[in-house]
């Protein structure tokens, strides 16, 4: 991730101590954490004012109707005017700025192809379903502007009373910075800063795991450093989860004056976990703790958990990390219960079975019975949801084989895969890319079968005995639509 800023030295307002605030060893996403009061808007505000041009600040209190206003042109496009309309906390108006921007956009643009202004739209845009899984975001050169759909059922979405307070909150601020990032791609901006003021507000914790998934992802593909204000153990956590090394944490103090970004450690990442009750408190209330390895299972899994079928507390580790977060979740439960009421469970994948380790009280090892996460995506109920037979899903892949350069090879051969043991890590973006007519991604989409009901077939034989029993004890398999082979709502769990 780029570090346009690695340290800064902006003023402190008198209130807080005067003088200025120095920060040091800053990385590529910047979790600033600290109780109300501490200074954190004030200081987003003043790295913001040390380039406008290269920088955009979010305000944390955002309302306003996804309307096109005329008069919004020449201040959602000018710098300086976006850093005078933003000086505090509040912009009534928020979210007709934010659609005004994409005709200020266009019009920036006028009449350049693609291939003028070295960008498409369409990347950027791509990035919206990390953030809203269930919708299709399009804009467009003429009014409303923009085109937003379920994927449900294809409805259109024209006002905020149409949507959740959490999905009027993750559009609003999935469009205000896919947009910017517009306008930076036409000015050639190369050094772009994006200051995030408590994003979390009103957004229920696992959507503000996506949420850092999109910024992360914003970070890492778009040449920007994040920096983000939040209360959000959550949050704090799912950051430092999809950030890895280029996270760091800048705990605030209005008493201090020297501000250090502190690598995102693996205990951080535990820490923030554990204050926000996401270990804690779901155990308590019968939702164990599942532990899984890399950032494609946590998506899975977290999917799984929106979907109100299965009742889960999802928590991310790297590689070896599993057997120390392992280690460390069973002192903590064997702690607080004598009995194993407070549960968890260390998911790992089918060629990585930690032998020797000691037998654990709380939280066992389970196994998939398959090589990795992904060959669930090619089981026969995963295609049966795609309307494929296996070998309709091999004719569709063969096809298209040709188009996709160095991937092609292994596409071609798509036949002769061992669906349950091959390696399909990297070939899996291009097949669910050519498999599934709504473009979801192929983590939402298996996911989302995975929380339509207890699986059965092929899919209940990947995933193990062991597995199913301990995710879906209450449920029975019976018809394919209520068991991982029917048909999946792209609705938000409720």
């Amino acid at each position: 991730m780029p570090i346009h800023l690695s340290e800064a030295t902006v003023s402190r307002p008198s209130f807080l101590g005067g003088g200025a605030w120095h920060l040091r060893r800053l990385r590529g996403i910047n979790v600033l954490f600290g109780k109300n009061g501490s200074g954190k808007s004030l200081l987003l505000r003043s790295l913001r004012d040390l380039d406008p041009a290269g920088s955009h600040y979010i305000v944390p209190e955002r309302s306003g109707e996804i309307t096109f206003e005329l008069g919004l042109i020449t201040e959602v496009i000018a710098a300086i005017r976006r850093s005078q309309n933003t000086q505090s906390n509040f912009l009534s108006n928020y979210r007709q700025h934010v659609i005004t921007r994409i005709q200020g956009y266009y019009t920036r643009r006028g009449t350049k192809r693609v291939s003028e202004i070295q960008h498409d739209p369409e990347d950027l845009l791509k990035a919206m379903s990390l953030v809203l899984p269930d919708f299709t975001v399009k804009v467009k050169d003429e009014t409303p502007f923009y085109d937003l759909r379920r994927l449900k059922d294809d409805s259109a979405v024209t006002t905020v009373t149409h949507l959740s307070s959490g999905e009027s909150q993750l559009l609003s601020l999935g469009l205000d910075i896919v947009t910017i990032l517009g306008v930076w791609e036409l000015d050639r901006q190369t050094k772009r800063i994006l200051l995030v003021d408590e994003p979390d507000a009103h957004i229920h914790p696992d959507l503000q795991i996506k949420l850092a998934d999109f910024l992360s992802h914003i970070a890492r593909e778009f040449n920007v450093q994040v920096f983000v204000a939040t209360h959000s153990t959550t949050l704090l956590a799912a950051l430092g989860q999809f950030g890895g090394a280029d996270a760091g944490v800048v705990f605030v103090q209005s008493d201090q004056d020297q501000l250090v970004s502190e690598p995102f450690s693996a205990d951080s990442r535990e820490l923030a976990a554990l204050l926000g009750g996401h270990l804690l408190m779901g155990p308590l209330f019968g939702a164990p703790v599942l532990l899984v390895e890399g950032d494609d299972d946590y998506r899975v899994w977290v999917q799984v958990a929106r979907s109100g079928t299965v009742n889960l507390c999802v928590l991310p580790c790297n590689g070896d990390e599993i057997r120390t977060y392992r280690k460390t979740l069973d002192k903590m439960f064997e702690a607080l219960s004598e009995d194993a009421a407070l549960r968890g469970y260390a998911l790992v994948d089918g060629d990585k079975y930690p032998h020797g380790t000691p037998d654990a009280k709380f939280v066992p090892f389970i196994r998939l019975e398959c090589r990795e996460i992904e060959n669930l995506y090619l089981t026969d109920e995963v295609l049966q949801n795609l309307d494929y037979t296996w070998d309709e899903a091999c004719v569709k892949i063969e096809a298209e084989a040709k188009n996709y350069g160095e991937k092609s090879d292994a596409l071609s051969q798509i036949r002769s895969v061992d669906r349950q043991q091959d390696d399909l890590k990297p070939i899996i973006h291009q097949i669910a890319e050519v498999l599934d007519p709504k473009g979801l991604l192929w983590t939402v989409r298996l996911g989302k079968i995975l929380g339509a009901g207890r699986p059965h077939g092929m899919l209940a034989s990947f995933l193990g005995h062991d597995l199913l029993e301990a995710l879906w004890p209450e449920l029975k398999s019976t018809q394919p639509a209520e068991a991982g082979g029917g048909n999946v709502s792209d609705q938000p769990a409720s």
